[in-house]
């Protein structure tokens, strides 16, 4: 609809069948099918041929009759036989049994139709005529599942299929479910929105910043800590002015004005502080962030290319036409690099006064302008200070991995007998489904999930175990050494506007996915290592979605288990399994942990039966007593479902609003998907706004107390810092003060502190 293209579908007609009419209605036009599915191949007639799509888009091959006739030697109205015989698993076409596609092609050659076969069965000798005259009625059946109808009644005006192409509906729909690459084609074929009138300045003019200003940073497209300044767009009602960077260096109304606390409105906060800090040596205060406050308001995950997204049709460039791409940047042009700047400028002027009115009407100023927008600055100091890698330890650690990988490459190649690329699912597949004679079913799929059913097979545990060392190689041992600094640092870059309950996302690199399941995993934490003089100082809270999920739903036994500092896993194996403290094996309080955690995920009685290897059933019957031990809980994820039912989102503790709009869609498995996300983003959500809030506690203690300490790193419930020796037991009772006070709720927030040498030894 977005792009005008007309499309055709009544209740009870199948695709095909409205295809298969369509070509038959119009027997005088030269008419093409593009498909994969091969039952179309008998609507090719002397007009009409199929473009089959073989490899997607990679591999089409133009069918017609003589084209076909080559390859299989049948004409079109023959693929209904031909289905007849050999069936089609795909269609749910049974065909005859032990009939494949040689044996069918043969008797076709030979008799022309199932119903010419079927009449002279009699010249038909051994099993296979025995076979054809018992499945008789299958073949017959099979031909007619087959068969395309062509007689079907449905209205279909030609005039209407033209295509009529309106850019702007076709952009606002490619912008709402950032479909980005389209995005960029239709952006072209609109005429951009005329932009206010701007100029170039040497000075900015007296009393133009006594108003909100917009500032946007002339900048390459990098991360804000390597970008390029080139100068800065500013914006408010009396115009829009460019200066260059080292014009805004030398204007004192300027200079103040960046360090004053007047309102600057900006497009992230964070970013800006890094550019400020580096080229201009100052750092801003009175800024509002409006990257975080549509992302708040939106109520779904909007990174900064996503906010920049919905201006572009107001863009007379991309970004890439401007600077090039990051692997391949271009030296900007400067007409185009300031008609760039002042249009984002223009852009964010005239949307920022409603973010600012929608963060009042969703109730969102104490979210936003307590928790939010201070804590931009403190992850702009986390990203600016960085951790210190042993380069080194990597090397060591690279070298040990590359040798277990061709160990297990010989290994695999040994039992597959063969040489082969194990990174290449193609080959693998070959190896798996062909050679190996793996069940795989129709995708032949390689994916880890996939293959973790067949680990039976020793060449299976194999592969997944060189994925495993694999990717620690290549993402980690290797793939960390790009990322360190001439400080001998990594800055790795967090993302407050991504994951859509509030999770902070870590990038370039992601420091927050370093695996602690395995012991290979924890190794790479070996290279993290504090300053000199330092110890690294780690600190996570103690089942903290758990306490969240007790205080939520009000849950008295949960509450008063965690008031009583008894271990949560045991009394939720005691009453799942109706036992006492000291008959509690591990495997007991094991499953009642993946209970505990599974209730925070909405887990099914199928998802909680894949992960302990149990039956469906004995899952159910776990998740039944857990919910009769813990009714509260039942009756909370019940109402939460039904609010986010009636109002199309759910919020946390602090009052953040994720939208679900899974849960009306017609897709029963994603409604189903929905309700899962709407039980669980309150809980994760309040977990995350938690350790956000003690963040901001920390980091304000710390300074008031003047110490030398910083905190340089947050893997979700976890926070670690470089501490000096001398600061050690201070920085331990502030650090857990902190954090067990940074909300006040039904339960006590537990937080250890835990130190060493290297992060490794500090978890």
């Amino acid at each position: 609809d977005a792009v005008g293209i007309c499309w055709i579908e009544k209740e009870g007609i199948e695709a095909d069948d409205i295809i298969g009419t369509t070509v038959k209605r119009y027997p005088d036009w030269d008419i093409n099918i593009l498909s994969s599915d091969r039952d179309l191949l008998q609507l090719i007639d002397a007009t009409s041929s199929v473009w089959l799509m073989k490899k997607g888009l990679t591999e089409i091959v133009e069918m017609t009759e003589e084209s076909l006739y080559e390859e299989l030697k049948i004409k079109p109205l023959q693929i209904t036989d031909l289905k007849g015989l050999m069936g089609d698993a795909s269609d749910n076409i049974p065909g005859v049994p032990k009939v494949g596609e040689k044996t069918a092609l043969k008797l076709l050659y030979d008799y022309g139709t199932v119903e010419n076969l079927l009449d002279h069965t009699s010249e038909l000798k051994g099993k296979l005529k025995e076979n054809i005259e018992s499945n008789a009625d299958l073949a017959r059946l099979s031909k007619l599942l087959a068969t395309i109808n062509t007689q079907c009644e449905f209205p279909l005006d030609i005039n209407e299929c033209d295509v009529r192409t309106d850019n702007q509906k076709a952009i606002e729909f490619f912008t709402k479910y950032d479909m980005r690459v389209f995005l960029s084609k239709y952006r072209t074929k609109a005429e951009p929105e005329k932009v206010m009138e701007y100029r170039q300045v040497k000075k900015v003019p007296d009393g133009y910043f006594s108003m909100p200003t917009v500032v946007i940073p002339d900048q390459n497209d990098k991360r804000a800590q390597d970008a390029v300044l080139y100068g800065f767009a500013f914006a408010n009602g009396t115009g829009i002015l460019y200066q260059e960077l080292e014009d805004a260096k030398r204007d004192n109304k300027t200079m103040e004005f960046l360090t004053s606390d007047r309102e600057k409105i900006v497009v992230s906060s964070k970013d800006f502080y890094h550019v400020a800090g580096k080229e201009m040596k100052v750092q801003p205060e009175g800024v509002f962030d409006c990257l975080v406050a549509h992302f708040l308001t939106a109520g779904k995950g909007s990174d900064l290319q996503g906010l920049l997204d919905s201006c572009r049709t107001s863009l007379p460039y991309t970004f890439e036409e401007v600077y090039g791409k990051p692997n391949k940047p271009i030296l900007p042009e400067p007409d185009k690099q300031m008609k760039l700047t002042c249009s984002v400028a223009e852009f964010i002027l005239n949307h920022y006064e409603k973010w600012k009115k929608d963060l009042n009407r969703y109730d969102m100023n104490s979210l936003y302008y307590e928790m939010e927008l201070p804590l931009t600055h403190v992850l702009y100091e986390m990203e600016t200070e960085g951790i210190r890698v042993d380069i080194g330890i990597l090397d060591q650690i690279a070298g040990k991995t590359k040798q277990q990988i061709d160990n297990l490459s010989e290994k695999i190649y040994e039992l597959c007998g063969k040489v082969f690329n194990i990174n290449s699912p193609k080959q693998l597949a070959e190896v798996l489904y062909d050679d190996l004679g793996l069940p795989g079913g129709k995708k032949r799929s390689t994916a880890a999930d996939v293959l973790e059913k067949l680990s039976g097979h020793e060449v299976v545990r194999n592969i997944l175990e060189y994925r495993k060392y694999q990717k620690l190689y290549s993402t980690y041992a290797e793939g960390l050494k790009k990322y360190i600094t001439p400080d001998g640092k990594i800055h790795t870059s967090y993302n407050q506007c991504v994951t859509q309950t509030g999770r902070l996302s870590s990038t370039e690199p992601n420091l927050q996915n370093i695996s602690v399941r395995s012991e290979e995993g924890r190794e790479i934490r070996k290279a993290f290592i504090p300053e000199e003089n330092c110890v690294l100082m780690s600190a996570d809270y103690s089942q903290i979605e758990l306490r969240i999920l007790a205080h939520m739903a009000n849950e008295k036994a949960l509450i008063d288990a965690f008031n009583n500092d008894q271990d949560i896993h045991t009394r939720t194996a005691m009453d799942v399994f109706h036992v006492t403290a000291d008959e509690v094996t591990s495997l007991m309080r094991r499953q009642a942990k993946a209970v505990n955690f599974g209730i925070v995920y909405g887990i099914s009685d199928f998802g909680l039966a894949e992960q302990l290897q149990i039956s469906r059933k004995e899952a159910g019957v776990y998740i039944d007593r857990y919910f009769e031990s813990y009714p509260r809980i039942k009756g909370f994820m019940d109402d939460v479902v039904s609010y986010c039912e009636q109002n199309g989102y759910v919020t946390t503790l602090c009052n953040r609003r994720r939208e679900i709009p899974e849960i009306h869609d017609k897709n029963y498995m994603m409604r189903e998907f929905g309700k899962r996300a709407a039980m669980n983003a309150p809980i994760q959500g309040s977990a995350a706004d938690l350790i956000k809030i003690a963040m901001i506690h920390i980091a304000r203690k710390m300074k008031e107390m003047n110490v030398k300490s910083k905190m340089i790193l947050q893997v979700h419930d976890e926070l670690i810092f470089n501490v000096p020796e001398d600061e050690r037991q201070l920085m331990s009772d502030l650090i857990e003060t902190e954090m067990a006070n940074a909300m006040n709720i039904q339960v006590p927030l537990i937080a250890r502190c835990v130190e060493g040498a290297t992060w490794y030894e500090a978890k």
